[in-house]
């Protein structure tokens, strides 16, 4: 599609709608050009930073009005390109969004703006009973780019996703209206659910300018288990067997000893267990010590058919946990300091099918010679998977990383799987998604895009082609 190019005109216009003139930001610098992989780069004409709900309403409507592509973007932590501005056009850069507006404890809800980041959320929630329960490992991630991509993390498999903690959003469409979509009641059958239909459309029908959230009292007794096994596969195997049981775990998460020694290498540091070459991490929360005793005893019951060995339990504050953790979260920045290009893709399929998928990464290793790390939430079946250069040049590992991400695709759909659980279709994988989900499917999403955005300027070329 063509698009107008922002003129002194436009300029002018778009100027008046913002107070301060920091804000405003003709020349924009790499800062804006790139997400945390950089794989792909593409440089805004515009930048501008509002502060309210007004100064995004008064700029999506001229946006859309005069067919100039407006592209919402939190702090850059997404790894598909989806806060880009492939078609140039304005970045609304919604960081200075960042304030808690509401902090409701009789109704277990707090309203913030969408710029604000996790880490601000969870100090404002520091000394207070609640806490805002999903968990991804981007802590400098802001809400509104969790919202916009559905964001998991560790806690899904108990908690849910993003989704489950949205109480309700406040949303800029390009009529330049705002939208309450949901309510703080917990329940509602009254209607279609716009509000879900917001949550994980990668900033392409509206924009998020306000989020409440479901807050839960903090657990009041919670432990880890890191369980070692001999293998990756073993230990994966053994995850359906602990849910079957009975148990229900805040946290499954699974890596293997080839990513903990590129976590060591990036952080000068040791993991704390040295047997075992594949990890189950568990994370138990329960309201009594003899509740988390009863599931800590199942669940290492359950894992002895699987070869599991000793299990190394802590506290969850304890500094041993922490490091545990602390690897965990940066494994990401662990792969890409290892590398010096790295893409991923992020497919989730039915727990039970994640050996599946694990054999063929290996296979796909063998066959064309790439390295590809991996690790994930075992408990949903969601695998974060890397594919490294190394010592390719740029043509070798565009054909090789094309021909994984393909076959990868094919497995995951053949398992009943999803393109991605988190991180979102973005840019880098939208030619992938009528493939994956088919014409009609898609078509019908295209529908929906043209009913909220007839225009197509509200972050264009995302998740699908129009």
């Amino acid at each position: 599609m063509e698009y107008h190019v922002i003129d002194q005109t436009d300029r002018e216009n778009l100027s008046k709608f913002v107070s301060e003139p920091e804000r405003f930001i003709t020349k924009p610098t790499e800062h804006w050009d790139h997400d945390q992989f950089k794989t792909v780069r593409a440089m805004p004409e515009l930048v501008i930073q509002p502060v309210n709900n007004d100064e995004v309403r008064n700029i999506v409507k001229y946006a859309s009005d005069h067919n100039i592509p407006v592209v919402p973007r939190g702090n850059s932590t997404g790894l598909m390109g989806a806060n880009l501005n492939i078609d140039a056009g304005i970045s609304l850069d919604m960081v200075k969004m960042n304030h808690v507006l509401d902090y409701d404890p009789e109704s277990l809800t707090m309203t913030v703006q969408a710029g604000i980041r996790l880490k601000d959320i969870e100090d404002y929630l520091a000394d207070k009973p609640f806490t805002y329960m999903p968990a991804p490992a981007m802590h400098w991630a802001t809400i509104g780019g969790n919202v916009s991509t559905n964001a998991g993390g560790l806690k899904a498999i108990k908690y849910g996703v993003t989704r489950e903690h949205i109480r309700e959003l406040k949303v800029v469409l390009t009529d330049g209206k705002l939208y309450k979509f949901g309510s703080k009641a917990v329940k509602s059958a009254s209607g279609y659910s716009l509000k879900d239909l917001i949550i994980g459309a990668e900033g392409t029908l509206g924009v998020i300018t306000e989020v409440t959230l479901r807050l839960y009292p903090k657990p009041r007794k919670s432990i880890n288990a890191i369980i070692p096994y001999p293998t990756l596969n073993d230990a994966i195997k053994s995850v359906p067997a602990i849910l079957k049981s009975g148990v229900v775990p805040t946290t499954v998460e699974f890596m293997g000893r080839k990513v903990i020694n590129l976590w060591e290498k990036y952080a000068g540091d040791q993991f704390p267990i040295k047997h075992g070459d594949g990890f189950i991490i568990l994370g138990l929360d329960a309201f009594t010590d003899e509740e988390l005793k009863a599931e800590l005893e199942q669940t290492l019951a359950t894992v002895k058919d699987f070869k599991a060995e000793e299990a190394v339990v802590l506290s969850a504050d304890s500094d041993e946990a922490k490091k545990i953790w602390e690897c965990r979260e940066a494994l990401l920045l662990a792969i890409q300091k290892s590398t010096p290009k790295m893409d991923e893709i992020d497919i989730c399929v039915p727990i039970n099918h994640i050996p599946d998928v694990l054999d063929r990464i290996e296979e796909l290793e063998n066959e064309l010679h790439i390295r590809i790390p991996n690790f994930g939430h075992a408990g949903d079946g969601n695998l974060h998977i890397y594919l490294c250069s190394d010592e390719m040049n740029d043509v070798e590992y565009a054909e090789t990383s094309k021909k994984v991400i393909d076959e990868l695709y094919k497995t995951a759909k053949a398992l009943d799987g999803n393109m991605s659980g988190e991180h979102g279709i973005g840019y880098a994988r939208a030619d992938n998604f009528e493939d994956f989900y088919g014409h009609d499917y898609t078509e019908l999403l295209r529908k929906v895009k043209t009913l909220f955005d007839p225009n197509d300027v509200l972050n264009p070329g995302k998740i699908f082609k129009m």
